[in-house]
């Protein structure tokens, strides 16, 4: 039986997990395979106690690192501190054990990773239909499209039936942990690419302990994936066609934001072949290149 977390529920439940973090300083370690590595990823990270974890291997262990104390005065070469080091082999605690291996299952049911994508048509979140013709240029400026789109990406039923059974259910045993030794519960993501009309998309984090997905700061994209800015700050750099992306909206919105706009080539029959943008603060100027199919 799929168990769809309360969103609310899982809030709650977290608010004891600050209180609960161990000592024990986590860090994720994709590249260890034996005690060698994980020992020497800890003796990286200095004194002090310290959870090293594959999560895609399933395997964790915790180092003790102490240096010892030196006699001598003057700068000790390299060599020696590494020699006088403690390096104690301990028993991570049981909880961060188990949030290991929900963080695995996650990270295996999600395709290899705890922060699965799925693509989204916008259509399919249900919105009203001028939020449904709306494109991602639209989204830059529109704090009320935003919030409707965070919303219905943050929605139970939207979830269920976006996201796997398999892969939701292992993502809510996660975030149902009241203990968070690893860091994984602040890993572990739902990604959502919504995709609008014309192509150009956006991507909303899900959190499935908030109440509301939030959008990924600079994401918005063109179909061809080149980024529209959000302000006359990001105006910068060469936007192309691609072969064949419409980039006479990018032109309009850049003068939108502010920019100084600059054509040439034949602008009343041709087509814009690029778009380049310099200059420093707000003083943005962007050269339009049009040219004739």
């Amino acid at each position: 039986m799929l168990r769809i977390v309360c969103l609310g529920l899982v809030a709650a439940v977290g608010l004891g997990v600050t209180a609960q973090r161990a000592e024990a300083v986590p860090v994720r370690c994709d590249t260890c395979r034996d005690d060698g590595d994980f020992r020497a990823e800890a003796i990286k990270l200095g004194p002090g106690t310290h959870l090293v974890y594959n999560v895609g291997a399933n395997v964790i262990q915790q180092y003790y690192i102490k240096s010892s104390t030196s006699g001598g005065g003057g700068q000790e070469p390299r060599a020696a501190r590494a020699a006088s080091q403690v390096v104690l082999k301990q028993t991570p605690p049981p909880a961060a054990v188990e949030e290991l291996r929900r963080g695995n299952r996650v990270y295996v049911e999600g395709g290899m990773s705890l922060r699965p994508t799925y693509v989204v048509p916008v259509d399919v979140l249900g919105l009203n239909p001028d939020a449904r013709s709306k494109t991602a240029y639209d989204y830059v400026r529109d704090q009320n499209l935003r919030a409707m789109v965070e919303s219905a990406t943050g929605n139970v039923n939207v979830i269920t039936n976006i996201v796997d059974a398999n892969v939701l259910t292992s993502m809510s045993d996660l975030v149902q942990m009241t203990t968070n030794y690893t860091g994984l519960r602040d890993q572990a993501r739902l990604m959502f690419r919504v995709v609008f009309k014309d192509g150009s998309y956006v991507t909303v984090i899900v959190n499935l302990e908030h109440q509301n997905g939030e959008s990924e700061v600079g994401s918005e994209r063109t179909a061809a994936g080149q980024l529209i800015p959000a302000d006359i700050q990001q105006v910068q750099g060469t936007w192309t066609d691609y072969g064949g992306e419409n980039l006479g909206r990018m032109a309009d919105h850049m003068a939108s934001l502010g920019a100084s706009m600059k054509y040439t080539g034949p602008t009343t029959s041709g087509f814009v072949k690029g778009i380049t943008c310099s200059g420093s603060a707000n003083g943005k100027t962007c050269v339009v290149e049009y040219m004739i199919r």
